[in-house]
C-alpha cells in the first residue's frame, strides 16, 4: 500500500465564462439531439399518414372538449358529462351545418359556372391599353400578364378533373371518413381516461430529483398546446365568420365561401384573413369598380387588426409565448418541410420547443410555471381518480 502524499490537493476552478460556454454547449447538444429525435418522429409518422392523422385529430379533439368535460364532471358523472359535451358539439355542427352548408354549395356551384367569363373578363382588363392601371406598363409585360388568367383557369380544370375522376374513390371512402369520424371522438375519450395514471407512471418512473422539473414541463406544454389549440380555433372561427357577415352586407359575390375557407385557414395564426382578402377584393372590382374593391379592402385591414390586436390577444392571450416574427418564420419552416399540415403544426411544436428551452434556462423560467399542473392530466382532472404517485424504491 502507497503512503499518502504529502502534496496539497489541487481544486481547479474554472471561471464564470468557461462554466458558461460549457452550460450552452449542453444546451445545444440538448436541443441538437431533440432534433434529430423529431426528424425521425415526422419521418416514422410520414411511412403512417392515416394513423398519424387520426391521433393528432384526436389530440387536438380532447384539448377542445376537455375543460367542459373536466366542469360539468363536478356536478354530474361523468358518463353524463361526456354525452351532454358531445350532444352539444354534434348540435352545433349540425345547426352550422344547415346554415351554411346551403349558402356554401350554391357559392361553389356559380362559382363553377361564372369561372369561364370571370377568366375572360380578367383577360381582356389585363390586355386592354385604354386599362390606366396596365397603360404604363411596357407590352411584352401587359402580354405575359394577360396570359395569366388562361394558365389559372387551366390549372383549375386540370385540378379538377383529378378531382372528378376520384370521385368514385371518395364515394367508396365515405365507410372510412365516418369511421374516422367516429374513431377520433372514442380515442379522445380514452385519452382524458388515460392520460393521468399514464402521465403519474411516467413521472414515477424518473429519478426523484427529476420529477418537479418533469412535472414543471409536462404543466407548461399542456398550457401553451391547449391555450393555442382551443384559442386558435375559436379566433379562427370569429374571423371566419366576421368575413362573411361583412361581405354579405358588401354584397360580394360568393361571400360564405369566402368566409368559410378564411375562417379555416385562420387556424394557421395570420393566414386566414390574407386568403380571404385577395378574391373579395379582386371580385369586387371586376363586378363593381375601383370603390367598391377599396372598401373591401379597407374592411379587411380593420378586421386583421382586430385580430391581430383584440381578438387573438384575448382568446389566445399569451399562452404560446411567441413574437409575431417567430411565429412566421415557423409557419414559412412548417409548410417548406410538410406543406399544408406542417403550416397548421408549426406554432404548436414551435411554442412547445421554447417551452423546453426554457425548462432548460432556469434563470429565463418564469417564477408562475414553477409548480404546474402535469401535462393533460389538467384536461382529465375529474376522469380519473387521484392516486398517489407511487415512490421510489429504497
Amino acid at each position: 500500500m502507497n503512503p499518502p502524499s504529502d502534496r496539497p490537493v489541487v481544486v481547479v476552478r474554472r471561471s464564470r465564462a468557461e462554466r458558461r460556454v460549457t452550460y450552452a454547449l449542453k444546451v445545444l447538444a440538448l436541443i441538437s439531439l431533440a432534433a434529430v429525435m423529431l426528424g425521425a418522429v415526422l419521418a416514422f409518422v410520414g411511412r403512417i399518414p392515416s394513423v398519424a392523422a387520426i391521433v393528432i385529430g384526436a389530440v387536438f379533439f380532447t384539448y377542445v372538449v376537455a375543460p367542459a368535460v373536466r366542469r360539468l364532471s363536478a356536478r354530474v358523472p361523468l358518463v353524463w358529462a361526456i354525452v351532454i359535451v358531445y350532444g352539444a358539439i354534434a348540435a352545433v355542427v349540425g345547426v352550422v351545418a344547415s346554415v351554411v352548408l346551403p349558402a356554401l354549395v350554391s357559392d361553389v356551384q356559380e362559382l363553377v359556372k361564372a369561372m369561364p367569363s370571370i377568366v375572360r373578363n380578367a383577360q381582356e382588363f389585363l390586355s386592354d391599353p385604354a386599362n390606366p392601371l396596365v397603360a404604363h406598363v411596357p407590352p411584352p409585360v401587359r402580354a405575359y400578364l394577360a396570359t395569366i388568367p388562361p394558365q389559372l383557369a387551366r390549372a383549375a380544370e386540370t385540378y379538377g378533373g383529378e378531382a372528378a375522376s376520384r370521385a368514385l374513390g371518395l364515394l367508396l371512402s365515405v365507410f372510412g371518413i365516418v369511421a374516422t369520424l367516429v374513431v377520433i371522438p372514442v380515442i379522445s375519450i380514452y385519452l382524458m381516461i388515460e392520460a393521468p395514471d399514464l402521465l403519474r407512471a411516467f413521472v414515477a418512473a424518473l429519478p426523484p430529483r427529476a420529477r418537479p422539473k418533469a412535472t414543471a414541463l409536462m404543466g407548461d406544454l399542456d398550457k401553451v398546446l391547449g391555450g393555442f389549440i382551443r384559442g386558435q380555433i375559436t379566433v379562427g372561427a370569429t374571423i371566419g365568420t366576421c368575413i362573411g357577415i361583412a361581405l354579405l352586407i358588401l354584397h360580394v359575390k360568393y361571400a360564405v365561401l369566402i368566409g368559410v375557407v378564411a375562417g379555416i385557414f385562420d387556424v394557421i395564426p395570420y393566414v386566414g384573413a390574407l386568403v380571404g382578402f385577395v378574391p373579395a377584393v379582386t371580385l369586387a372590382f371586376f363586378n363593381d369598380g375601383w370603390q367598391h374593391a377599396l372598401l373591401v379592402a379597407v374592411v379587411f385591414v380593420v378586421i386583421f387588426q382586430l385580430e391581430g390586436h383584440v381578438i387573438a390577444p384575448k382568446i389566445v392571450s399569451d399562452s404560446v409565448g411567441l413574437s409575431p416574427l417567430m411565429v412566421i418564420v415557423a409557419i414559412l419552416v412548417g409548410g417548406e418541410l410538410l406543406g399544408i399540415a406542417g403550416m397548421f403544426l408549426a406554432v404548436p411544436i414551435a411554442a412547445a420547443i421554447r417551452v423546453i428551452v426554457l425548462q432548460a434556462l432556469p434563470r429565463a423560467r418564469r417564477p408562475a410555471a414553477s409548480e404546474p399542473a402535469p401535462a393533460a392530466a389538467t384536461a382529465a382532472q375529474p376522469i380519473a381518480p387521484k392516486k398517489k404517485a407511487p415512490t421510489a424504491p429504497a
